[in-house]
């Protein structure tokens, strides 16, 4: 399953949800029919009806089965998710977020500063926060730093920018 956001609660009356993204840019629903929605580890499937952009992190959906707004704020909160099969590949430099969760981070001379623990996105760029015991470390995803990215290897080589490791 791919994470792609929270329910933020219904919207209007008639069983629309509002559904926060992890990643704002993500057009991944579009491409799909079908949507789980995680609440206390219970994931159900709805057929998705539509959905339709309310503002640059939020976009209002309807779901087959959920028809007014007390359905709806039932919702609120939970994961939602797709089917990794549902979704189209990354194109060439793109990456889904839990595909890079737990990758190991290296500088371009081999030291290791950690695995990437979370991914979001800060309105410019992706930032993956790597951790490494108690230390952490925001890396922001550009090509001025982010040198080499081996999803297969599961591994990611950074030069960072000067004040980036301070």
């Amino acid at each position: 399953m791919l994470r792609i956001g929270r329910i933020a609660g219904a919207h209007a009356l008639k069983g629309a949800l509002r559904l926060r993204l992890d990643n704002p840019d993500s057009d991944s629903i579009e491409h799909v029919k079908r949507i789980f929605l995680d609440r206390d580890g219970n994931a159900l499937e709805f057929k998705l009806t539509s959905a339709s952009r309310l503002n640059a992190t939020t976009l209002r959906i309807t779901v087959e089965g959920v028809s007014d707004a007390n359905a709806a704020d039932e919702l609120k909160g939970a994961i939602a998710m797709l089917a990794t099969e549902d979704v189209p590949p990354p194109a060439p430099g793109e990456f889904y977020y839990s595909d890079v969760v737990g990758c190991d981070v290296f500088l371009t001379d081999g030291t290791s500063l950690g695995k990437i623990e979370d991914v979001f996105s800060n309105g410019a760029q992706d930032i993956w926060v790597v951790r490494h015991g108690d230390r952490e470390i925001l890396i922001p995803v550009i090509a001025d730093v982010v040198k080499a990215m081996d999803l297969d290897a599961r591994r990611m080589t950074i030069d960072p920018i000067p004040g980036l490791l301070d």
